[in-house]
């Protein structure tokens, strides 16, 4: 059966001496692992579009449960993250991040798009490479059901106060009112980090990239995003431990 699609590769690894497995995200079958054959041949069809961030369409042949690359044609390569040390850490946490969260042969328009979007901020430098992980990290996981309430504090309902204790647990918020004192696994989180937060779980996706915080706000964002994502995916993710050694914060 063939099998055309959108997509962005996430992974590439050597297959043998001339050979690739790609694990691709696509548009209406989340991760797809497939061979393109022959692709580490400098000379192949299939060499330039077997690399990681390569979005374009894909063609792939399923025979019973594998998959092989039949065509593809690239529309973006990020040639300005791949340049870039700092930028490629961020773009392969994300990555890494989008083959644990989408499943395969289950749809995944949303999360495609919200890699796309965030990977042309990152090329392009549109916005702080922190607040982009934090974006990404939050949005993603509302996106696969985690999404945490963020509309107001838990206890007394109100929205707009001084500063919030996170729950990276339960994704829950409680007023520095109702408890003075955090608890195990809650990040404090000042107004402006509450509200960056509320924004990115529940805005547009048109409007998603669209707000601006101070660096002090934006270090609790990113603390709060990271340990999120982390505890609700309980997993280890080599391409964050790299991104942590060599980032300012």
């Amino acid at each position: 059966m063939q099998i055309k699609t959108k997509g962005i590769v996430l992974k590439v690894q050597d297959y043998n001496e001339n050979d690739k497995l790609l694990a691709v995200l696509t548009e209406d079958r989340g991760v797809i692992y497939a061979y393109a054959s022959g692709a580490r041949r400098m000379k192949s069809a299939l060499s330039t579009v077997s690399s990681q961030l390569c979005y374009g369409e894909f063609v792939f042949f399923k025979n019973r449960d594998k998959y092989t690359v039949d065509s593809a044609e690239s529309e973006r390569l990020f040639f300005g993250i791949r340049k870039d040390l700092d930028s490629l850490a961020y773009a392969s946490y994300f990555c890494e991040l989008c083959l644990s969260a989408a499943n395969p042969e289950e749809e995944a328009k949303d999360i495609l798009r919200l890699l796309l979007n965030t990977l042309h901020m990152l090329e392009n430098k549109k916005v702080h490479p922190a607040m982009l992980k934090a974006i990404f990290e939050f949005r993603l996981m509302s996106l696969i059901g985690y999404a945490p309430d963020l509309i107001a504090c838990s206890e007394c309902g109100e929205f707009e106060k001084a500063a919030y204790w996170f729950d990276t647990q339960s994704g829950s918020a409680v007023c520095t009112d109702c408890r003075p004192n955090g608890a195990n696994g809650e990040v404090l989180l000042s107004k402006a980090a509450f509200l960056g937060a509320r924004h990115i779980v529940y805005a547009p996706m048109e409007q998603l990239f669209s707000f601006r915080i101070g660096e002090n706000s934006l270090i609790e964002l990113s603390v709060a995003a990271e340990k999120y994502a982390v505890t609700q995916m309980d997993k280890v993710f080599p391409t964050l431990e790299f991104l942590n050694s060599i980032r300012t914060f």
